[in-house]
């Protein structure tokens, strides 16, 4: 078992999984859970130890995930997206902003999130249609963007821009207090993921020092693969949160199967239950494989690496669609009356098809990958 998973695993099991339906049922954000899992040392883990962290690797955005997912979806995207934008920082960041961030998650437990989808380009995240006005000491950014993790809640944002006008790419982490910066929270109300309150951020003549462009240098930071080393750990961390999402829906069907009795048996002795179950586990089983396999391809760098997230990812979010899926079956009226966490699963499961990139982006990007085309 995986030292990162393990320890997540235990946190996960104490802290997350007595709050999950309470999430779900209010649309609250975990606010108490997640600033405990700063203060547990989740939110610095990528920080090379030099700097106070802990020099995890990518298994760690993997492992962390997949455990936090089994408790609650919902905490496991939001923690997902901190080390998205921080690993954005890490890799891109100037030294003055690194060592700045990195003393405000190390010292002080602050966390980030990201802000890059725009109504007007769904998933396509870096065609930004805001507008950016550079001045000698600050930058004033006009725009919106649409569906924001942990809005409203997270310390730091990291947004995307249109290149400048050099025609370089750059990025912007936004402190929450920034002037013209606001959020629309009322707005939010998810079919699932319900406590990550995905609402959109308003930035209107928002004034923000210079010092927090992020210029992307992809030949300065050793980029291996035609994506940054950001979407990585976004596919990474989804294939984490949704392969542990498929566990936690195999274990509440086979608790539901095995507690539900008829005169002279249960539901699981029912052939056809038998069958669910087991395509439940199998789907659970390859999504862990997959990402287990993917993780270790990243770490050595093989030149598969990228279509190998790609795939755990494609392959987790599917994967627990399908076992929600049949856990509706196994429930019947219970689960359709929201009596467990079947249903709040299933709901949970449908948002992994949306998220950047999406399913069938991904699925593009694989097949253009594998026959040898450029995958942008």
């Amino acid at each position: 078992m995986n030292k990162y998973y393990r320890r997540a695993k235990e946190f996960s099991d104490q802290y997350i999984v007595p709050i999950a339906s309470k999430i779900d049922e209010e649309g609250v954000f975990p606010r108490e859970t997640m600033d405990l899992i700063g203060e547990k040392g989740f939110f610095k883990l990528i920080i090379p130890e030099e700097f106070g962290g802990e020099g995890a690797n990518i298994d760690a955005q993997a492992y962390v995930s997949q455990a936090f997912g089994e408790g609650s979806p919902t905490v496991g995207l939001c923690y997902t997206m901190h080390n998205v934008a921080l690993k954005f920082i890490l890799t891109f960041g100037n030294d003055e902003l690194k060592e700045f961030i990195i003393k405000e998650v190390v010292e002080n437990n602050k966390m980030l999130s990201l802000a890059r989808s725009e109504f007007g380009t769904g998933v396509h995240v870096f065609k930004s249609e805001s507008s950016v006005q550079t001045f000698d000491d600050y930058s004033i950014i006009n725009g919106a963007k649409s569906m924001i993790t942990s809005a409203n809640y997270a310390d730091y944002y990291l947004i995307s821009v249109p290149n400048d006008e050099n025609n370089r790419p750059v990025n912007w982490l936004v402190p929450y207090d920034t002037e013209g910066l606001t959020f629309k929270e009322n707005e939010w109300n998810g079919l699932g993921m319900r406590g990550n309150i995905s609402c959109p951020m308003i930035m209107e003549d928002m004034k923000i020092d210079n010092k927090y462009a992020v210029y992307i240098d992809r030949v300065k930071a050793n980029q291996k693969y035609p994506v940054n080393i950001d979407v990585i750990y976004f596919m990474t961390g989804l294939a984490g949160v949704y392969s542990g999402m498929t566990k936690t829906i195999l274990e509440a069907a086979v608790e539901h199967a095995t507690s539900r009795h008829y005169p002279d048996k249960t539901l699981a002795n029912i052939e056809t239950v038998q069958i669910h179950l087991a395509n439940i586990y199998s789907g659970m089983m390859s999504a862990r494989a997959s990402l287990d396999f993917a993780v270790e391809s990243l770490i050595n760098e093989e030149p598969e690496g990228l279509i190998n997230i790609m795939t755990a990812r494609i392959i987790a979010s599917e994967n627990s669609i399908e076992a929600a899926t049949l856990a509706m079956r196994i429930g019947g009226g219970k689960a359709y009356n929201k009596q467990g966490p079947i249903e709040m699963l299933l709901r949970d499961s449908f948002a992994s098809q949306v998220m950047f990139p999406s399913i069938d982006v991904l699925k593009t990007w694989v097949g253009r990958g594998i026959s040898d085309q450029p995958i942008l």
